[in-house]
């Protein structure tokens, strides 16, 4: 088949599935004429229509687009009524399309904490809607097990997913008593009515269930959220921002946002030193990076996965100063790739700087000890033992950098690759000081052992 019909092809999937799935109301890409309150839930926002990339709290109501909704949103959002302030996206708290007295009414109304419907930009650029209060949730994967560990809504969780009832179940005793839903790919949704959540928090967007899910349960008084801190299925959007996504999460579930703050204050610190220190590297100074998602230790098929344009690693490698070879590689187009071991030894060929790259092995290890980076890792030397180029082998676990984790990968890139860059920022350290100080339950016995997490191997 011809490439360009493939691509066109794929495209067109993504595209009606991101449309189904924000296309709730009847209201899409600004139709809405009526002005009632939440009349926007529906519209895909582009452009100037996005909220500041500055906030990490997209939720309508925030009108200085800060971290926070409190009194001083009130009096800037009096300020926009009286002409005194540069409207923004978020400024419209009921999000009906204007910006008036009615917004001062139901800003303070969502700072009370009342019970109504709190409106907000989901991991889709959609308008969305979760109704208040949150009382019980359904999560799904290590993104929503980590997030709701850290956030404080443990105590709301009663349906998991197959994954967390399978693995991370050891993190809380009510994700262990909770009810499994099944697979992310397919929720059973009479399951989920039956149970009578509130909210449908998905583990990660999946091109064909987010279609369909607020379809089955918003008639039946369930709020699905598109809220997410890893990479999707079969949708190339990347999710860079976890740090938005995890506030974002606490805020609307209506967690522990004192604590969130606390995590957050702890990865500016982490992360602004990171990238300070990043930007005294040169770029002809820059070590080639190159991740795969899977090891001939389990994978027959002749093929690797590796990750490509825009994956969240890839971008989240970039902010640290590495030269993150599925940005730029013609090989790695997508946010995943299947490439043969002779394709990879090409790209590692052409793109290693100084003759060495870093090749990592990101794998389903961690708490979930299901692919062991000790398994996969030899695996994969022996797979490219021909090559030429020095490798120097790398192993995280997916939930390391699909979690709150991901700054202790941030660290852990720059602590590998640059061992001269003296930040104090120790990934070791930070590991620990993390579920020291974040994890909701004693389950240290179960994060133990650092490198389940995160190896590095060195050259074979």
């Amino acid at each position: 088949m011809n490439k360009n019909i493939i691509i066109a092809a794929t495209v067109a999937v993504i595209l009606v599935a991101v449309i189904a799935a924000c296309f709730v109301t009847g209201v899409f890409n600004g139709s809405n004429t009526d002005h009632s309150e939440g009349s926007l839930v529906g519209n895909t926002l582009t452009g100037d229509g996005i909220p500041s990339n500055d906030s990490r709290l997209w939720v309508y109501g925030n009108s200085n687009e800060d971290d926070e909704i409190d009194a001083s949103d009130v009096a800037y959002l009096q300020g926009v009524i009286d002409g005194n302030n540069s409207a923004t996206v978020l400024s419209d708290a009921n999000a009906d399309g204007l910006i008036d007295s009615k917004d001062i009414d139901y800003l303070e109304r969502i700072i009370a904490s009342e019970d109504m419907n709190v409106y907000y930009v989901n991991n889709y650029y959609c308008v969305a809607k979760v109704s208040w209060p949150v009382n019980t949730i359904a999560i799904g994967y290590c993104s929503g097990a980590y997030c709701a560990d850290l956030t404080g809504v443990c105590d709301k969780v009663t349906m998991v997913d197959s994954t967390i009832d399978s693995y991370w179940y050891v993190m809380n005793s009510n994700f262990a008593s909770a009810s499994s839903f099944g697979d992310t790919e397919t929720p059973d949704y009479e399951a989920m009515i039956a149970k009578g959540i509130d909210v449908y928090v998905v583990g990660y967007c999946d091109a064909t269930a987010d279609a369909l899910s607020p379809s089955k349960l918003n008639p039946a008084g369930i709020d699905v959220m598109f809220i997410t801190t890893c990479d999707n299925s079969g949708i190339d959007y990347p999710n860079e921002y976890i740090d938005r996504s995890i506030l974002m999460f606490a805020y609307l579930l209506q967690g522990d946002t004192e604590k969130t703050h606390e995590y957050l204050d702890w990865h500016d610190e982490v992360l602004n030193t990171l990238e300070a220190a990043a930007d005294t590297i040169a770029d002809e100074d820059k070590a080639a990076f190159m991740m795969a998602r899977s090891s001939p230790s389990y994978d027959t098929d002749g093929k690797i996965s590796i990750t490509g344009k825009n994956n969240t690693n890839n971008i989240h490698a970039e902010w640290v100063g590495v030269y993150a070879v599925g940005q730029y590689s013609s090989y790695l187009p997508s946010n995943y790739n299947n490439l043969t071991a002779e394709q990879i030894l090409t790209v590692i060929a052409s793109e290693a700087k100084d003759n060495t790259i870093y090749y990592m092995d990101n794998e389903h290890d961690g708490i979930r000890q299901q692919r062991l980076l000790e398994d996969c890792i030899p695996a994969d030397i022996e797979m490219l033992s021909s090559s030429s180029v020095n490798i120097h082998y790398l192993g995280m676990s997916r939930e390391a950098g699909n979690s709150p984790l991901y700054v202790v990968e941030l660290a852990f890139y720059q602590n590998v690759m640059y061992p001269d860059l003296d930040t104090g920022m120790d990934y070791k350290e930070l590991f620990e000081y993390y579920f020291d100080n974040f994890a909701s339950e004693d389950y240290s016995e179960y994060v133990s052992n650092i490198e389940d997490f995160f190896w590095d191997y060195g050259e074979a």
